[in-house]
């Protein structure tokens, strides 16, 4: 059975989005990561992510090749501080940047850099990110990162 290119890029990073712990340098011990999960986290599950795929987009190249780009939206959730929520959504966001550029090998914030997903694709592009904050029965605070996955196959693989 073939995989798609795309399985293995999201299995790719739901892997790096899980070595977010403070023993590795980071500011959170990531709970729960999760492929497009549909119902809110709770918040015994904080600090957790969702990653979301969007539309893949397809650029023929040539004959035989063509470049894709995979737009991925990675949420990451934390219940508030005594900080700005501001402030909260940022740090959250610079976890993301640096997992998704270590490798699950060497997830730590001062580990050599994996670009390009440890070679699976041809380009991680930081697109920015969103402040979310939400309420309930506590506040909570997230940063929406966006990212284009780039990468070059034969048109007729995804």
């Amino acid at each position: 059975m073939i995989t798609p290119t795309t399985t293995t890029i999201l299995s790719e990073i739901e892997a790096r989005m899980g070595n977010i712990h403070i023993s590795n340098g980071y500011s959170v011990d990531v709970k729960k990561v999760k492929l497009g999960q549909l119902e809110p986290f709770k918040g015994y599950d904080l600090p957790a992510i969702n990653v979301w795929p969007s539309t893949l987009n397809v650029e023929m190249t040539t004959y035989e090749d063509s470049k894709k780009t995979l737009p991925i939206f990675i949420e990451i959730h934390d219940s508030t501080r005594d900080e700005p929520f501001s402030t909260v959504a940022e740090r959250l966001a610079l976890n993301v940047l640096y997992a998704i550029n270590r490798s699950t090998t060497a997830p730590a914030v001062d580990d050599d850099e994996s670009n390009c997903l440890g070679g699976i694709v041809d380009d991680v592009v930081f697109n920015g990110f969103d402040y979310e904050i939400g309420n309930g029965q506590k506040p909570f605070c997230a940063a929406l990162v966006r990212f284009d996955i780039v990468y070059f196959s034969d048109k007729n693989i995804i």
